[in-house]
């Protein structure tokens, strides 16, 4: 039986991190374990628009990094009206006008996208700019594709490229497999010790023009706020008491890794 050329899938992270253009052309940020609604990445690679970074500062105290938050934020953007009430934006969305009424439209209005104008009443005051030009995930696995294939399926909502990258050892039953992966619109890719990260099949573009989901918006905030934080990683928990942390090397979701980011200083919410 052949062995695996990496003992646990955190040895994988570097080789990876190291190839993003592999899987992402271009400039990019790498960040760890950022939470999705659906599950977390091993790795997000994000290019950040840096000027809708930087001017966040002047017109919100917080990043979105709620989904009810996003829902409503975007819903407001899609109303030709400046003046809207909490019931009209219930009617678009799976929330009670009680809840956006009282919980949701304050806190927007802390952040400075809206100001309550009368009783029921909101005004819009501020637009949302995606803070990410592009976002691409990927699911690092070992041996088991079957579940990699499962979780970066749920990714792909919030994100513009879903990857599933397989130790190339134990990589045959999955690109035996090539045509699930095309038909979902996910990415395969093996990465080797010594070749490297190598792509099998593409991820398959993304339709819908220049709207984005609020599951992607979601994502690129959260990262937003660990990058501008000077962190690299969101937590990286026990599994069954258990730290899988790499074997061989410095782990990069760990915060003495490396020297952190340097960003001008933005509040941010713990809202989860």
């Amino acid at each position: 039986m052949p062995k695996p050329q990496f003992t646990r899938e955190a040895d994988m992270l570097a080789p990876i991190a190291n190839q993003a253009t592999q899987l992402m052309p271009g400039t990019s940020e790498t960040l760890y374990e950022v939470q999705t609604t659906a599950g977390i990445p091993d790795i997000v690679f994000i290019d950040f628009d840096t000027v809708a970074l930087e001017h966040r500062q002047g017109i919100s105290k917080s990043f979105i990094v709620d989904f009810s938050d996003m829902c409503v934020l975007q819903a407001l953007d899609e109303f030709d009206a400046e003046v809207i009430s909490a019931a009209e934006l219930a009617a678009r969305l799976p929330l009670s006008a009680k809840y956006i009424s009282s919980t949701v439209l304050p806190r927007l209005a802390e952040y400075g996208y809206v100001c309550k104008q009368s009783r029921g009443k909101w005004l819009s005051v501020s637009k949302f700019k995606s803070l990410a030009k592009r976002i691409c995930t990927v699911e690092v696995k070992i041996r088991d594709w079957r579940g990699g294939y499962s979780q970066t399926l749920r990714h792909r909502a919030s994100t513009d490229a879903a990857w599933l990258v397989l130790d190339s050892t134990y990589s045959t039953p999955a690109t035996a497999h090539k045509e699930w992966f095309k038909r979902a619109g996910i990415g395969l890719a093996t990465v080797d010790m010594e070749q490297g990260v190598k792509r099998v099949v593409a991820p398959k573009p993304k339709r819908g023009g220049s709207k984005r989901s609020a599951y992607r918006e979601l994502l690129a905030e959260r990262a937003a706020h660990l990058y501008v934080t000077g962190q690299t990683s969101g937590s990286v928990g026990l599994v069954f008491g258990v730290d899988l942390t790499t074997t061989t090397g410095p782990d990069p979701r760990r915060p003495s890794v490396g020297e952190p980011h340097s960003f001008p200083e933005v509040a941010h919410s713990t809202t989860s």
